[in-house]
């Protein structure tokens, strides 16, 4: 039995609209998508706004399709039918390795000695990797290193498509490189310690962390880095990341879900409270006027300029992670009523809230996903302790023995 057949006892997919479960057997799982996924989630929140939503449709089921053989636990980019990850751990080579998207075949896999905390984008035909100390970029076909350049340390990676900039922030400050060869264009140190990924969007950069000792938000200039303005905060974000849109730049502050004016950095108006100690927004998302927002209470919809609730759900949502398709939404669910005592993949109508299909793991204590999902036309990818590894959910059959 190899590696693959085994981890795969152990997994349980979703099989219909209804919720109902199939066991999975003890054969290989893998089985090609229907086709190759489009669309692109090419970094944290699937764009350098954090928006989380892509402009693609769910698909309409979520049986597992393949898992990799190759260990990861690092949330993957998606781009032109490749998925791209990496296998940082102490006791692995740390390598970035390419997927086919629809078969999950290993493309290529370059060795990079590294392990530890990293991220990865792809921007202006680069893979590009960050982790400790060191920016990496990869030949998006090939995987061959095209340049490396020093950094201040990594905490949060992001990159801007319409220029071709990466963002590296570390604990202390922001550096802006070009991705075409690596060229720094400027760095800050106003704002360190930054706990989530900036925004970047229409030729600015905002920034939630410490600045001379205050929680604040920042806007920086992407062209130079000078700093547009400083807004204070009662509490810095522990990890929903800011989200900007035309209407404003959204930030989670003391369990508030405020926004901010993009141009003048003025609060114009709170939309939520949380209220609980205990309850902050872990991941925030915007489109077409709808704000979704998950914490370890639920989830739930509000309209981005009045904050009157259009649904919510009151489901223990036990991970950071949310992707906003143009019918439904996915984010980690543990323990729904659908599935009792099990930690799930939960895709969800995004105009009523109504439960669409899940992917569920056997109990367990370790059984979780270990990065946000990502989701592209056709395919939801994610990692997860279950299989140590890349798993692809999609329109396939379920599997037998349901």
């Amino acid at each position: 039995m190899n590696r693959r057949t085994f981890l795969s006892t152990g997994i349980v997919g979703a099989s219909t609209l209804s919720g109902c479960l199939s066991r999975v057997p003890l054969v290989d799982p893998d089985t090609p998508l229907p086709e190759t996924p489009t669309g692109a989630w090419t970094q944290h929140g699937a764009n350098g706004a954090n928006t989380s939503a892509p402009n693609v449709a769910v698909p309409s089921q979520g049986n597992l399709a393949w898992t990799s053989e190759a260990f990861t636990r690092w949330q993957p980019a998606v781009s032109d039918g490749t998925v791209y990850t990496t296998n940082f751990d102490p006791s692995h080579d740390g390598s970035a390795i390419a997927f086919d998207a629809r078969d999950g075949t290993e493309r290529w896999r370059t060795t990079l000695d590294a392990s530890g905390e990293n991220a990865t984008v792809v921007v202006d035909d680069r893979c590009i990797v960050a982790y400790d100390a060191e920016l990496v970029a990869l030949d998006p076909h090939t995987g061959e290193q095209l340049w490396t350049r020093p950094t201040n340390g990594f905490e949060q990676l992001v990159a801007d498509e319409a220029t071709g900039t990466v963002l590296v922030a570390s604990d202390i400050g922001i550096e802006a490189f070009r991705a075409a060869d690596g060229a720094k264009r400027w760095e800050t140190y106003t704002v360190i310690r930054l706990p989530c990924a900036p925004a970047v969007d229409d030729g600015r950069v905002f920034a939630v962390g410490d600045v001379d000792g205050s929680p604040s938000l920042v806007a920086f200039a992407l062209e130079d880095g000078s700093e547009r303005w400083r807004s204070k905060l009662t509490a810095t974000p522990e990890s929903a990341a800011p989200v900007v849109t035309r209407e404003g730049v959204f930030v989670s502050d003391d369990r508030t879900l405020v926004v901010h004016d993009g141009e003048t950095g003025d609060r114009i108006r709170e939309l939520r409270s949380f209220g609980a100690d205990d309850v902050t927004p872990r991941t925030v998302a915007v489109d077409d006027g709808t704000v979704f927002v998950t914490s370890s209470e639920g989830a739930v919809a509000i309209d981005g300029e009045t904050g009157v609730e259009r649904w919510h759900r009151e489901t223990p949502v036990y991970e950071p992670g949310l992707c906003v398709g143009t019918d439904t939404v996915v984010f980690p669910v543990g323990s729904p009523e659908f599935a009792p005592g099990k930690k799930t993949i939960s895709v969800f109508d995004r105009e009523s809230g109504e439960m669409r299909w899940h992917y569920a793991f056997d109990p367990g204590f370790h059984h979780h996903v270990t990065s946000p999902p990502v989701l592209v036309d056709g395919a939801v990818f994610f990692t997860a302790t279950h299989t140590d590894g890349l798993g692809a959910l999609g329109d396939v059959p379920p599997r037998d023995g349901s």
